[in-house]
């Protein structure tokens, strides 16, 4: 815990409220290097199916890519503890905070049997007119279904 906030801290990125979204992640084979554990590319993979997830659910299953026009603007990653092919892992997502044309998503790879956080990660994710080439605002829907979502009316 960090003392000043009495929030989890893991690495620079902080969990601010409850996980909704858990997905069920599976290591391959592929995803482990020589020395036998997941490669550090592999959980920016993970952390996409996870988004893919986090939207399907957030949209009521029924995502089309063109909406939300979303796209990374900025990532950062803190690897906390190696990850292993034997291990059973999740991630789990979360909207921290709902700007104007922006949020940023948190995403943790968990160890599922022992709740040890192995990797965090917070993304800033811009809303994009597709046409204009802008960032663009958020739609009132989205917001609203995020809000929802996460169960936290700050968000609306």
């Amino acid at each position: 815990m960090d003392n000043e906030t009495k929030k989890p801290r893991h690495g620079s990125v902080v969990a601010t409220h409850p996980f909704h979204c858990i997905t069920p992640v599976q290591l391959r084979f592929s995803d482990i290097d020589m020395l036998g554990h997941l490669n550090n590319s592999r959980y920016f993979e993970l952390f996409d199916v996870a988004k893919n997830d986090y939207f399907t659910r957030v949209a009521g299953g029924d995502l089309k890519w063109q909406r939300p026009p979303v796209m990374i603007a900025n990532i950062n990653c803190d690897f906390l503890s190696q990850t292993t092919f034997n291990e059973r892992v999740e991630v789990q997502t979360q909207v921290d905070r709902l700007g104007d044309k922006s949020f940023v998503l948190i995403q943790q790879l968990v160890n599922s049997d022992t709740g040890e956080v192995k990797c965090c990660c917070a993304a800033t994710m811009v809303n994009f007119d597709v046409k204009a080439l802008v960032p663009a605002s958020i739609s009132p829907e989205w917001r609203q279904a995020i809000a929802r979502f996460e169960h936290r009316e700050d968000l609306a």
